[in-house]
């Protein structure tokens, strides 16, 4: 199979992708988590939830729900069977929780920073819990690598291909998360050591993953399709994203 994916149609899926990535992490892990658990959200941006008394729940819960999410979009993505467009947005879906949600533990572990420092702030034995927290998320991490491979092999018949498969939307995810981020009120230094970190370190497995792809050619091979809808949505969905969400929206208490 020539290489004929539609460059256009897997950015517009990234962008989409992206966004859906970090409402989830930061609205429904860390906002609902926090209403559910009585706090009170006061902002929420594209970067970070701000509550007036978030507890280790409140912290763990934007990842929590990333990883959800991306497990339950790889297997809808795997029963997805010939329908490729459908099946590499929720591949890419995947990817884009799947990712930062594991790799959060091990940046946490080695920074002492972010949100699983959080969690697991006050507890006796910091020493001990950041080493395990390093190590589940190293290996965590190489598992997805190795499960997203395998995955998106239909669409990859030789490692070339998966610049366009993997690399491509890897960086179109990154560079429209910071043009969200660099809007945030909290101001540069949370861009620096937060947005940039998690847009470039949170899925840079995407980087690499085609080292994992199995030798075995696949059943079938897929193509990324043009489809102007998806343009279209990420034009409509993601501009609006970048303004309002990356400013910030503020709520009354």
């Amino acid at each position: 199979m020539p290489e004929a994916h539609s460059k256009a149609t897997i950015v517009s899926m990234a962008v989409l992708a992206s966004a859906a990535a970090n409402l989830l992490h930061e609205g429904v892990g860390h906002g609902l988590t926090a209403w559910l658990r009585g706090d009170l959200p006061t902002e929420l941006t594209s970067n970070h939830l701000s509550s007036l008394h978030p507890d280790r729940w409140v912290e763990a819960g934007g990842t929590l729900v990333n990883l959800f999410v991306g497990v339950i979009s790889l297997l809808l993505s795997r029963g997805a069977g010939n329908r490729a467009n459908p099946r590499y947005f929720l591949w890419i879906v995947a990817a884009l929780n799947l990712l930062p949600g594991a790799g959060y533990f091990l940046f946490s572990g080695i920074f002492g920073f972010g949100d699983w420092q959080q969690v697991i702030r006050g507890l006796p034995h910091q020493g001990i819990l950041r080493t395990v927290m390093t190590i589940f998320g190293a290996a965590l991490y190489v598992a997805v690598v190795r499960l997203l491979a395998v995955a998106v092999k239909p669409f990859c018949p030789d490692r070339r291909t998966y610049n366009t498969i993997g690399r491509l939307p890897y960086y179109a995810a990154c560079l429209f998360s910071c043009a969200a981020g660099v809007l945030d009120p909290l101001g540069l230094k949370l861009f620096l050591v937060s947005t940039v970190p998690a847009a470039f370190g949170g899925s840079s497995g995407l980087m690499w993953a085609d080292s994992l792809l199995p030798a075995k050619p696949a059943e079938r091979s897929l193509l990324v399709c043009r489809q102007p809808g998806w343009w279209i949505a990420a034009a409509v969905l993601g501009l609006p994203y970048i303004v309002i969400l990356g400013r910030g929206i503020a709520f009354a208490h």
